[in-house]
């Protein structure tokens, strides 16, 4: 009866109650999941369960499985573990920023000597690190090569044949595709088109094919989110440095915002323009999830989602961190307003705000575009805030929308979700994952209590980074992490990554070279399979030196 009901609701059949799931961990007992594991109890039974109407029609009789068991189980662990790890966290940073600030174990005995020992108590100084800045310190963009062309093989695609004459190359870049230091698409059409930048080829492409990328300035695309989805994880102050100082881009804010549900500002993101004047690209940057911070872990793993209209099914905690207002699975008029709230002082609502800065730089430089990304968590919002806008009917931004690309992006809605977004948006969405990352493998989709699905094209890097472009919202191989056909490959490519790690430089060069953190976090990795492919390193890393082959869908 179920499955009809669903078929019923894949069709289009009308929907008039409300649509939500919401799973309050904080009440689940431990029997309550020995229950949904053997008495398969209907998961709308369960005091802890908050279902719509709808939902709850739609549902009848199903239990829930060992996926919505496992998930449970998963955050009370992370619960229980919030308040030690956020202390171990603050300690660890303490520690590693105290030791490089004074250069080293050596450093600290000769600065005390000297009476010139640097303590490191203001975490929002522009020289105090994260745990993914200890990780990975790079902070300079690497730039393609002069002219681009087939010498960058960082960037090529293996196996897609797009052709161009350089004749044709020339004519499109003296007609308005602008010089070295301009934003600009370059061209991409077959050569007996006679016409630029052919919208024909899918974006993947033309970001890769033979130095006939899209650039901000001598920077691909990539280059330039996958570092500012890297530095996101920092203060302002340190966000501030690298984008002025490091990068030459002009720093537009960093803003901190609140989430009403949990009573603090938990969601962070900073907007920068490639120039002050005359930009030709506003970027977004989401910040990511805190590797100490237990809740951000939870929030990537919880199942619960809220109807939201002609948006489908969307994960209600990412929801929340962009400024959800009601829990409301009927109107998402009601649960996510178009007009802005009014917002006490100093709690800006993240969806709100960014809105608020993207359209006010739009409006500053006419000519520029709009970048959305986001590493781990910031991947997830970095992908819902188009779909908002597009919700909320800003047509005048989606227009200029021009890349939305993602590092390691968590599920955040249903495959309703994922169609209303390649409908709505200009562009496709790009989401690169890198070999077992655990994160793009949660929440579980879990069918029908919680139908997860991702959505744009997936470009996914195995250990050596090459890629693959698996196209129309397939999936990452084992892609719900779990499946025990894939665990000896785990654990192998675990091994495999920190042998990597240790000597990519004896090949690569001193960029490449890890240091202590790194090969600990890597070490990690031996433990739980997946952890230490989610670092940022690996994504950078895959983005410079990987080769990227098309695959069909």
């Amino acid at each position: 009866m179920v499955a009809l009901k669903q078929q019923h609701l894949a069709a289009g059949g009308p929907k008039m109650g409300a649509e939500k799931l919401i799973i309050r961990t904080e009440k689940v007992r431990f029997i309550d999941i020995l229950s949904m594991l053997f008495l398969r109890r209907p998961i709308t039974s369960y005091p802890f369960v908050e279902a719509g109407d709808q939902t709850a029609a739609d549902f009848g009789s199903t239990p829930g499985d060992w996926f919505v068991a496992l998930t449970q189980l998963i955050q009370k662990a992370l619960a229980g573990a919030y308040y030690p790890a956020l202390m171990i966290g603050a300690v660890v940073k303490f520690l590693l920023n105290f030791i490089a600030l004074n250069n080293g174990i050596l450093g600290i005995f000769l600065n005390i000597f000297r009476c010139k020992v640097v303590i490191p108590l203001n975490r929002e100084a522009p020289n105090f690190r994260s745990m993914i800045a200890m990780i990975d310190g790079r902070t300079e963009l690497k730039p393609l090569p002069v002219g681009g062309g087939p010498d960058d093989r960082r960037l090529q695609v293996v196996g897609v044949s797009v052709g161009i004459s350089n004749s044709l190359r020339r004519r499109c870049r003296q007609g308005g595709h602008g010089g070295e230091d301009d934003y600009y698409v370059d061209a991409v059409a077959e050569p007996s088109s006679g016409e630029c930048g052919s919208t024909s080829v899918p974006l993947v492409q033309q970001q890769y094919v033979n130095g006939r990328l899209i650039r901000l300035r001598t920077f691909s695309v990539f280059e330039v989110t996958v570092m500012a989805a890297k530095i996101a994880y920092e203060n302002a102050a340190y966000i501030e440095n690298v984008v002025k100082n490091v990068w030459k881009f002009n720093f537009v804010g960093f803003y901190s915002c609140w989430n009403k549900f949990v009573g603090d500002h938990t969601t962070q993101a900073f907007v920068m323009t490639d120039k002050a004047s005359d930009a030709s690209v506003v970027v977004v940057s989401f910040r990511g999830t805190d590797p100490f911070n237990m809740r951000d872990w939870s929030t990537d793993v919880n199942l619960s989602w809220l109807g939201m209209g002609a948006m489908g099914h969307v994960h209600v905690g990412f929801l929340k961190a962009l400024g959800l207002q009601e829990e409301d699975g009927k109107d998402a008029a009601r649960a996510f307003p178009k007009a802005a709230p009014n917002a006490a002082g100093g709690k800006p609502l993240a969806y709100y705000k960014l809105r608020e800065v993207v359209k006010e730089q739009l409006g500053k430089h006419p000519s520029a575009t709009l970048v959305v990304t986001g590493h781990s968590l910031g991947g997830a919002l970095a992908g819902i805030f188009p779909a908002l806008l597009a919700l909320h009917g800003e047509q005048d931004v989606l227009d200029r929308l021009l890349a939305v690309v993602t590092y390691g992006q968590p599920r955040v809605g249903d495959r309703v979700f994922s169609d209303f977004l390649r409908a709505r948006l200009r562009v496709e969405m790009l989401r690169v994952v890198y070999r077992y990352d655990v994160v793009p493998r949660v929440p579980f989709d879990a069918p029908p209590v919680a139908a997860f699905a991702h959505g744009g094209t997936c470009v996914y890097f195995d250990g050596w980074y090459k890629g693959a472009a698996i196209a129309a919202g397939g999936d990452e191989p084992n892609p719900n992490y779990f499946d025990p056909r894939f665990l000896l490959s785990m654990y192998g490519n675990a091994w495999g990554d920190l042998f990597k790690g240790a000597f990519l430089w004896a090949k690569e060069g001193k960029d490449y070279r890890e240091g202590t953190v790194s090969l600990l976090y890597r070490a990690a990795g031996l433990l739980l399979p997946g952890l230490a492919s989610h670092s940022p390193r690996d994504y950078v890393n895959a983005i410079r030196l990987g080769s990227i082959a098309a695959m069909e869908a």
